[in-house]
């Protein structure tokens, strides 16, 4: 099996229960809180981990509890967290999170010392990046940092994964020439190009803007719909599996995970997307984020069931 890099954030999840969402000015009563470890880089690297991956992260938090936490928690899942550094000038990483009856959630994070991610520690990480073949990244850390690290990975030969969220609009367009895959959702594809994403048609569209900017390839999650794969010979639909979601926390980040694991185990893309949307889609009839995502074994035996 190949070797799998996740650089990114890590944080402390609080998880709030509601009814629904509140609007502007609205107050509602929660149900539940309860605190789980997330971050979109640490949730990739613990699927990876929980799937058999070989996996390693780089990342920062801070020296206190929170951050011993994470730290166990990953290395629970088979995480080598050697390159996670405690810092002491900013606390870890906190999200807050609201889960609607319906599943959905939303989300403010306090970035914290993932922000401490900067290209100087980046490059001190070179025998990490080195090692490794295939390289994933996301945006909850300093985009300087995340472009050191792509030009990294097309220096030493790696594949090079974004999966860009939180999207934003002002992403330096060099980024996109250093990417192999980018694995947005419909709203970060539609904030990522400024373009409708309401149909597939559009859809199509917004993707091609990615690859005219130097993307090799872009995976675009489109729910319970599934996922498009576009690429320079063509468009293709991945059918979604149907189920009940109770918490689409981390369903993204564990469909990214499930993708470039495939990948390392010697999938083709078609097959690691088809894996990728049966291991999400159990994800989302589970709640909480690292505490959601199922194992090997799990798969496996979910799998043979269906």
């Amino acid at each position: 099996m190949k070797k799998i890099l996740v650089a990114g954030s890590l944080n402390m999840d609080m998880v709030l229960d509601v009814d629904h969402h509140p609007q502007p000015g609205e107050t509602i009563l929660g149900r539940k809180l309860t605190y789980s470890p997330g971050g979109k880089g640490a949730n990739q690297a613990f699927a990876v981990g929980r799937l058999g991956g070989d996996v390693r992260m780089i990342g920062c938090v801070g020296a206190d509890s929170n951050g011993q936490a994470l730290i166990d928690n990953l290395r629970q899942a088979g995480v080598d967290t050697s390159a996670v550094i405690p810092v002491v000038d900013e606390p870890t990483g906190l999200a807050v999170i609201s889960v609607d009856d319906c599943g959905e959630n939303c989300i403010i994070v306090i970035s914290g010392a993932n922000f401490c991610l900067t290209p100087e520690l980046i490059r001190k990480q070179e025998s990490v990046i080195t090692d490794c073949d295939y390289i994933m990244t996301q945006l909850e850390t300093p985009v300087d940092a995340v472009l050191e690290l792509a030009r990294m990975a097309r220096q030493y030969g790696k594949c090079m994964i974004l999966d860009p969220a939180p999207a934003r609009a002002d992403l330096p367009d060099e980024l996109f020439s250093l990417i192999d895959i980018m694995k947005p959702n419909e709203t970060e594809l539609r904030i990522l190009t400024g373009m409708r994403t309401d149909t597939d048609e559009d859809i199509r569209k917004a993707a091609a803007v990615l690859l005219e900017k130097g993307v090799s390839k872009v995976v675009v999650t489109l729910g319970d719909r599934g996922a498009l794969l576009a690429e320079q010979e063509g468009v293709r639909f991945f059918e979604g599996q149907k189920v009940v979601p109770v918490d689409t926390t981390a369903a993204g980040d564990t469909f990214t995970a499930a993708l470039v694991n495939g990948l390392a185990e010697g999938m083709v893309m078609d097959e690691a997307i088809h894996f990728a949307n049966k291991v999400s889609s159990i994800v989302v009839t589970r709640a909480g984020a690292q505490a959601s995502i199922p194992d090997k074994e799990e798969v496996k035996e979910i799998l043979r069931r269906n």
